[in-house]
């Protein structure tokens, strides 16, 4: 954090879907505070497709002209219609060293990343989501790519499991000025008792139980819609206790959720 505001780093593969994530980041940025920086990185090979040397640094130069272009388009209206500032880069290289050097260079507290809708690799494919996820110690936004948060209106936040000393994160604090509505906890059952402590009812949450099956994160995520939750906050440890592994559920939970924690919970759960 610098200057008592968030840096939230969005890493964007320039899809349909961008408009969207961006939006739900400039909404995040609004409610806690926060300046935003956007990256997009394309390969060579998908740059330079000629052998010839001239011919290979006008498609670079190329590439560069019209991908700027094209994220000055996409960005312009986000940045006037929600008041905020959005720092924007492209690079030609590895995608996963300049996603490296980025972080390094810009320090940010909150990295966002499109929901994960197959497994062909690009940009934001199964490799660069997995190595944020096990590299990057901040939080993680994953953005849904069809449902908006809405600075306008009361948050409906909802969390894993409902641990209230996992949510005792400053972010968590100003974002629950922002919601009036009762949290919400989703859990799966175990074999142990599922009871919510008088601590947690004290915060006010509704609960959610679910048995543990083939469908359950299924389940789970048309209940999020059904209850029209805005944000899901995900803390890997509480995640771990309800036999969910985060990593496999990107793209299946169809709301933007905010991951925290350490990632080593995540190492024997198979949900």
């Amino acid at each position: 954090m610098e200057n008592g505001k968030y840096k939230i780093l969005v890493l964007s593969d320039l899809r349909k879907t961008t408009e969207t994530i961006l939006k739900n980041t400039a909404n995040l940025a609004n409610m806690i505070g926060g300046d935003i920086a956007m990256l997009h990185v394309k390969q060579p090979l998908g740059v330079v497709k000629q052998d010839n040397q001239l011919s290979a640094v006008r498609s670079i130069n190329d590439t560069y002209t019209s991908t700027k272009k094209h994220i000055q388009q996409l960005v312009r209206p986000i940045q006037e219609a929600y008041g905020v500032k959005i720092d924007t880069s492209f690079k030609v290289g590895n995608i996963k060293e300049l996603i490296n050097k980025k972080i390094e260079a810009y320090h940010p507290d909150i990295i966002v990343l499109g929901q994960r809708k197959s497994s062909r690799f690009n940009f934001l494919g199964d490799g660069i989501v997995k190595h944020i996820m096990s590299k990057f110690e901040g939080l993680v936004m994953i953005a849904s790519h069809e449902h908006s948060m809405n600075a306008n209106k009361d948050l409906s936040l909802a969390v894993i499991n409902g641990n209230p000393d996992s949510m005792k994160i400053e972010l968590m604090d100003k974002l629950m000025k922002w919601t009036t509505k009762p949290l919400k906890s989703f859990k799966i059952a175990t074999g142990e008792n599922t009871a919510s402590t008088d601590g947690q009812l004290k915060k006010g949450m509704v609960e959610y139980t679910f048995q543990p099956q083939d469908n359950v994160i299924n389940n789970m995520s048309a209940y999020l819609s059904r209850t029209n939750v805005d944000l899901l906050f995900v803390d890997f440890a509480d995640a771990a206790k309800a036999n969910i592994n985060v990593k496999n559920v990107i793209g299946k939970f169809n709301v933007p959720f905010l991951l925290a924690g350490n990632r080593k919970a995540q190492s024997t759960t198979t949900l």
